[in-house]
């Protein structure tokens, strides 16, 4: 698109350091644009949920507890540790993305830096899973492919957020689709001809063949996109995906430590369940970054259009939520009828963290649009720290329930903080904006 104008000294709040220009937003702000982007994106990651889930579930039935839980914890560690580089790698390009699509600039340069810093910290990640892996497991084969697991997620986590930064939600939703399947059927043939150490090979494929599918690749332009702040941009957003989404991940680890073999199944049961709603959020936020990166403003939800966006996924979520707990009693035993009934109650109390978190991840998005990502990192480091603190204090008389107890009080303390944030004032108003495009148009 063309840009309106430019704002030369006075600059623009959201645009990253060194970027000039007010630009009307890319094709993902529309309305109409941002839904079909949305519904595609959400559409995806419903997608990887189900598979996810009918994954763990076929484990569940034929492997049993034990073997549930050491899956369940592993992709919950190939998550956390992704959140350590890769995803935040992945936003950082779909914002620059965005910029570079809207201006129709060069960015292949920042697109080379991000990717050189992810294979550098996937390479690391996956070594440190191997005897993270092996002393939760005591099978070599199981903790050897946990780090293929690692990185696989972490090309998948990279790659996603990336490819929606270009525009290609669809392309995005297709290939959650394909490889969710070619997950589960490798699944179903590892079982069949007795490989059970091997289980994790399927899903990591399956993220490996996404990444392919979805890499971010450069794109040139008249102009070269600048890289400053790029990768500062990254560091705060790695701070503060871990202390929203990595909390969540927390509660199914700490099951995995301290919980005895036989709870850390129906603990699994649970998460199993509660962990693809989470989803929906992150796909949401996944294309609220990219898609409102370019406008001017500081994210703040006195905008009326964020406040809309908030509110209406807010009421969704209730719904969705609410009806997930109230069947809570009736869906587990149907999907695990060796852990369902003692998981139902873990799930329903999981459902109210998770509920939680997914709402606070739009606000969130907003604010990491316009580049506010160190006071997003810094209200969710209050929330894990705070929910760190809970775990580690209730864990002695509650071992099976401390993590979910901690996720929900630190989830409760990052989304109060993030819409008391959301809703000061930043560096500009918007009307100061509009009048700073007037002046120099």
């Amino acid at each position: 698109m063309t840009p309106r104008g430019t704002e030369g000294s006075l600059g623009t709040p959201g645009v990253p350091e060194g970027v000039p220009g007010t630009v009307q937003p890319a094709a993902l702000a529309g309305s109409a644009d941002l839904a079909r982007s949305a519904a595609w994106s959400t559409g995806g990651i419903v997608a990887q949920g189900v598979a996810r889930l009918a994954y763990t579930v076929v484990i569940g039935r034929s492997l049993g507890s034990a073997d549930l839980g050491h899956v369940s914890a592993v992709l919950s560690l190939s998550i956390f540790m992704a959140l350590v580089w890769p995803t935040a790698a992945g936003n950082a390009a779909s914002r620059y993305i965005a910029f570079a699509v809207a201006r129709g600039q060069d960015d292949r340069a920042v697109v080379r830096l991000l990717t050189r810093t992810w294979a550098v910290s996937v390479v690391v990640l996956a070594a440190v899973a191997v005897p993270v892996a092996w002393g939760w497991t005591h099978d070599g084969v199981l903790a050897a492919t946990a780090a293929w697991t690692v990185a696989g997620y972490g090309a998948y986590a990279y790659a996603r957020t990336g490819a929606l930064g270009r525009g290609r939600a669809r392309r995005v939703g297709l290939a959650d689709l394909g490889t969710g399947l070619l997950a589960v059927a490798g699944l179903a043939v590892v079982l069949a001809v007795g490989a059970h150490s091997w289980v994790l090979v399927p899903i990591s494929l399956g993220y490996t063949v996404f990444a392919v599918v979805c890499w971010p690749r450069g794109v040139a332009g008249d102009t070269e996109l600048p890289r400053t702040g790029v990768l500062s941009f990254a560091a705060w957003n790695v701070l503060a995906g871990l202390a929203t989404n990595g909390l969540l991940q927390l509660a199914m680890i700490s099951a995995e430590v301290f919980a005895a073999p036989a709870q850390v199944g129906v603990y699994a049961a649970a998460f199993t369940i509660a962990t693809p709603a989470s989803m929906v959020g992150q796909a949401v936020s996944q294309i609220i970054v990219p898609a409102f990166a370019h406008e001017a403003g500081n994210g703040s939800l006195r905008d009326r259009r964020r406040l809309a966006v908030f509110l209406v996924f807010t009421a969704g979520c209730v719904v969705v939520f609410g009806a997930i707990a109230a069947l809570a009693g009736f869906v587990m035993p149907l999907f695990y009828p060796e852990q369902g009934v003692a998981a139902a109650p873990v799930l329903r109390g999981l459902l109210v963290g998770v509920f939680v978190f997914t709402i606070a991840l739009v606000p969130a998005a907003f604010l990491l649009a316009a580049g506010r990502s160190g006071e997003v990192a810094v209200a969710s480091l209050t929330g894990l720290v705070v929910g760190v603190v809970v775990i580690a204090v209730s864990v002695s008389s509650a071992p099976l329930t401390a993590g979910t107890t901690g996720f929900v009080v630190g989830s409760v303390v990052s989304l109060v903080a993030l819409v008391l944030i959301g809703f000061r004032s930043g560096r500009a108003s918007e009307g100061d904006q509009t009048k700073r495009r007037a002046t120099v148009q």
